[in-house]
């Protein structure tokens, strides 16, 4: 087990015995549900997406004092500033799973630490921890191109039955073509738009207590998060239409801008690369005089390209082997696109 059941033990007590915690979590479905699965054992504290992801800067620090935390918990953020760190003078604990980053004056856990090639999602571990939600838990280990353990699998196939059948062995087949899929996007949508729409819909999802409040809109809650799952999925689908891919180019690289004002690069680029698995996908958004890109492939190391890709290149990035992001300078982007050819 790469976090140690020591590492599993003292988390829990930190997470159990706080009162009053500010929790920042990346603005995906694996950060999302990590929360989630915070709160719903404390039944307590703020929860702040971080829409600046993949990084946490100290213009978060005002925010998070002016709270007055017993304890800071940072989740599934790739990228942490120092001097966000030395701003905060609660305890913080920050659990992630992706390339190690030294950082002081935090009680940083990650299983690449025991095991480089350890990448399980921060919602797995938090499963670990917390023990509960497993809907939850799922939702957010399969949106993150992961599955777990078979027991695991059989414990929710026996109590979600045909959500994730235990056939689907393969986590792009169980993001793309289960009912679960579904209840994926469903959380990922409504972390899109405005901070406080964003704000409110995690609200809301801190009540839900079964899928089926959402896949069937059971209860008032469910009704809402997926009617704002419905409006912007409308939009993602007619983007997903545009994206054209050439058989004599070995990169698909789609750049697009949003009539809501919301990215739905993460969508767009695991979409694509599950249909063009042979491909270099960049997805790129237009916002802010930057391309915020997410990039997917099967054959490279993403881990290595990424840094040579920001070469000469105003902007920053990070992420896994197979799956990353990259903010860069809307004037930079050819030359941050040339970078990558030349690596490929």
């Amino acid at each position: 087990m790469a976090l140690t059941e020591e590492d599993i033990k003292k988390l829990r007590e930190a997470f159990t015995t706080c009162t009053r915690p500010v929790v920042l979590f990346d603005d995906d479905a694996d950060g999302l549900t990590s929360f989630l699965m915070l709160y719903n054992h404390v039944k307590d504290g703020k929860g702040i997406p971080v829409k600046s992801s993949p990084k946490l800067g100290a213009d978060f620090a005002r925010m998070v004092n002016d709270y007055s935390p017993d304890l800071v918990v940072i989740l599934d953020m790739p990228m942490v500033d120092q001097e966000f760190l030395d701003k905060i003078p609660a305890r913080k604990i920050w659990l992630d799973h992706h390339p190690i980053l030294e950082r002081k004056n935090v009680e940083y856990y990650n299983p690449r630490r025991e095991n480089p090639e350890d990448n399980r999602p921060t919602s797995y571990w938090m499963y670990k921890i917390m023990q509960k939600p497993l809907w939850i838990a799922m939702c957010g280990i399969v949106a993150d191109w992961s599955l777990p353990e078979k027991e695991m699998r059989e414990e929710f196939e026996k109590e979600y039955p045909g959500l994730l059948p235990l056939e689907v062995t393969r986590p792009e087949v169980a993001i793309h073509d289960t009912p679960l899929a579904k209840l994926i996007m469903a959380l990922a949508f409504n972390l899109k738009g405005r901070t406080q729409e964003v704000i409110k819909s995690v609200k809301v999802l801190t009540r839900i207590k079964d899928p089926y409040e959402i896949l069937k809109q059971e209860s008032p809650a469910g009704r809402f998060i997926y009617k704002k799952f419905k409006k912007l999925d409308e939009e993602y689908q007619q983007l997903l239409k545009e994206v054209k891919a050439s058989k004599n180019d070995k990169m698909i690289i789609f750049k697009y801008k949003s009539a809501n004002a919301v990215s739905y690069s993460t969508e767009l680029s695991n979409a694509i690369i599950y249909k063009h698995p042979d491909k270099f996908v960049i997805v790129a958004w237009e916002y802010n005089g930057e391309y915020k890109c997410s990039l997917r492939t099967t054959m490279q190391d993403l881990t290595k390209i990424i840094p040579i890709a920001l070469k000469g290149v105003r902007g920053y990035g990070g992420g896994h082997a197979h799956a990353g992001g990259s903010c860069v300078h809307i004037d930079d982007f050819d030359q941050y696109v040339e970078n990558i050819r030349r690596e490929l």
